[in-house]
């Protein structure tokens, strides 16, 4: 399967309904002809939302595993 983000055209992504059967395939789910054509938008916004997470300015952030510290409890 192609890239997703190489099907850019005027910043929208398109999910073609073969790449959605193909996702189907992998995930081995059965799907309709009607939900092939109904996903093929919506993965498209779930790339695009997730793209624009990638583009946040994290540079001067320290990584971190949870926003808050925490201590291990163990039992005695």
């Amino acid at each position: 399967m192609p890239d997703a983000t190489s099907k850019t055209s005027d910043a929208t992504t398109t999910i073609t309904r073969e790449e959605v059967g193909r996702l189907a395939h992998l995930a081995r789910i059965d799907l309709s002809d009607a939900e092939l054509d109904h996903l093929g938008p919506q993965l498209a916004v779930i790339l695009e939302s997730v793209a624009k997470v990638g583009e946040v300015a994290v540079d001067d952030i320290a990584p971190s595993s949870h926003a808050l510290p925490l201590t291990n409890v163990f039992r005695d």
